[in-house]
């Protein structure tokens, strides 16, 4: 086969530059398509200055939900001296306007944890349940705090007489624990199946915290109730 031909500097030259001509491609399609491209360039500024907006929207709102938070704090504090209860049911109202206007930002979340709990103190335990029901769904950037949501609503099952629900949600709890922190769900755990009849499941809670939780508050309790 004949070996190619190799062309000369001067027929070279006269080709086109691949780079240029690319170049000069884009160029005219951007002339062409200017409109468009205009277009789409302020289309991705609106984005821009809309997802900016977005933020400065939802900082702006969790600032309202905690500035209306600490008000609802200071004027419960304020009331305290009429009773735990007339206290909660002062400031009713105003948790109810902070979890409608802002209960899918992180302050709302907030406000309705803090207001679950006051209910709680007061022994409103159907209301405290339904609201950390509502949170249990939430936090889950913050397991410490999803974990004492999880053990708030057991407690408030067991303050309820629903001991079988009570059991299932300290179990829950007991999974989503800090293994540091779980000495006190097995307690707990361990005194409620105690009281459901189901003493082999408690004295196996217990043990646990003889063996896992030797240094625990708790030993002393166990201790006291059971003989190993």
């Amino acid at each position: 086969m004949a070996a190619a031909k190799k062309k000369s500097r001067k027929e070279l030259l006269k080709e086109p530059d691949v780079v240029l001509t690319w170049s000069t491609r884009l160029l005219a399609l951007a002339t062409a398509y200017k409109n468009a491209i205009l277009i789409g360039l302020i289309g991705l500024l609106a984005a821009a200055a809309l997802f900016s907006g977005y933020r400065y929207y939802v900082h702006r709102q969790e600032a309202q939900a905690g500035a209306l938070l600490e008000e609802a704090l200071a004027k419960h504090e304020r009331l305290r001296s009429s009773g735990t209860a007339a206290a909660v049911q002062g400031v009713a109202d105003d948790f109810q306007r902070i979890l409608a206007a802002y209960g899918s930002r992180s302050n709302g979340d907030a406000a309705r944890l803090v207001y679950a709990n006051l209910l709680y103190e007061a022994g409103d335990f159907e209301k405290a349940a339904a609201h950390y029901r509502a949170l249990l769904d939430r936090f889950s950037e913050f397991p410490l705090i999803r974990f004492q949501v999880i053990k708030s609503l057991a407690y408030t099952q067991a303050a309820l007489r629903d001991e079988p629900g009570a059991a299932r949600t300290f179990e829950t709890a007991l999974a989503a624990a800090d293994p540091r922190l779980a000495d006190g769900v097995l307690y707990e755990l361990g005194r409620l199946y105690a009281r459901m009849g189901e003493s082999e499941k408690s004295r196996a809670l217990f043990q646990r915290i003889l063996s896992d939780h030797p240094n625990s508050t708790y030993v002393a309790l166990v201790k006291e109730q059971v003989s190993f």
